[in-house]
């Protein structure tokens, strides 16, 4: 008699990964987590906080119990869990941030339509909602999406910079320019670690509208220039160079060239550009996780832009004028290297 097939769980968590995404997104528009705090409720109590429907609630706190969220105490009498806290935006190593910008409709309604995207080579984004992503959700007029997204950058920035200021030295130079910083959370962070820099952080005037407050919270606003412009036109002068999370962003490389271009061409002789950015290998060998590739793929669907493998940045930066040498930084939660570009 043969065997009937085993299924394959892990094939099964990707077919149904939107459930649990979706049950969570409902969670937090609720505002069930805000709703217990710290109490252990009934359904019906938690039915009357958030003027829901007792039955079906019960049928939603079971699903969140299930993924860990929430725990049942008694029969139909929930808490909410350490996990679950970290969907407030108040909880240390909160990620409120994060899951409203990635349960948010325009980071995953466009996925329906990959297809479309994957044949004819545009966003399937605006394929879907018939405008761009910037567009529809009001960037330049400072939605709250947008302010979600900014406090996700800040939120995952600063790991990232308190491992960089300990993986280079910085004691050689004495002029820091971040190229298209935004807030400045990276700059902060090199500058309270080396109090001998000063630096430029360079961005349009709405990127760098957040920057006084983080700059001034890590206490090195004295040591820091704000300046507004194009890193598409020029960059300033300096003798460190840093790009975090920008060249990403650029799906076309001759765009990726000009920001080179223009930091080779205004960095001193015996320079450095630093770049920090998710590097890929060349081949899809499981060294990166497979969010990461997930990401890119995103990039197809909405925000534009695309990962690199080190073989595509060797070759951009050689172009620019630049010799790679390649720091992992392995300790860094989200995977990124550290790319030092070497004036040649």
């Amino acid at each position: 008699m043969s065997q009937p097939a085993r299924t394959d769980e892990e094939l099964l968590r990707m077919l149904t990964g939107y459930m649990p995404a979706f049950l969570i997104s409902a969670a937090m528009r609720l505002e069930l987590f805000a709703a217990f705090g710290a109490d252990a409720l009934t359904t019906e109590e938690a039915a009357r906080r958030t003027s829901t429907h007792a039955p079906s609630l019960l049928r939603v706190l079971r699903g969140l119990a299930a993924l860990d969220l929430f725990t049942e105490e008694s029969p139909g009498t929930f808490r909410v869990t350490e996990r679950g806290r970290l969907l407030l935006p108040d909880t240390p190593g909160s990620m409120h941030a994060l899951a409203a910008v990635v349960l948010d409709e325009s980071m995953w309604g466009g996925w329906p339509s990959l297809e479309h995207a994957v044949k004819s080579g545009k966003p399937a984004f605006d394929h879907a909602f018939g405008t761009d992503y910037m567009s529809y959700t009001g960037w330049a007029d400072g939605s709250e999406l947008r302010e979600h997204v900014d406090r996700l950058m800040l939120d995952e920035t600063r790991p990232v910079a308190a491992v960089l200021v300990e993986s280079f030295d910085f004691s050689r130079f004495s002029t820091l320019v971040d190229i298209g910083g935004g807030s400045g959370p990276l700059t902060a962070a090199v500058l309270a670690a080396n109090p001998h820099l000063h630096a430029v952080l360079y961005d349009l005037a709405d990127g760098v509208r957040q920057a006084p407050r983080v700059l001034a919270d890590a206490g090195v606003e004295q040591r820091c220039e704000l300046r507004v412009g194009d890193f598409f036109a020029s960059v300033p002068e300096g003798d460190l160079h840093m790009c975090k999370s920008v060249l990403f962003n650029w799906a076309d490389d001759d765009q990726v060239s000009a920001i080179l271009g223009n930091s080779r061409r205004s960095l001193a002789r015996d320079g450095r550009l630093l770049l920090v950015e998710h590097m890929l290998p060349d081949v899809v060998d499981g060294s990166m996780p497979w969010d990461q590739y997930v990401s890119d793929v995103n990039s197809v669907v909405s925000l534009g832009g695309r990962l690199r493998t080190e073989s595509e940045y060797r070759a951009l930066l050689t172009e620019a004028g630049f010799d790679l040498v390649v720091h992992r930084l392995p300790t860094v939660p989200s995977g990124y290297s550290l790319l030092e570009a070497v004036p040649i």
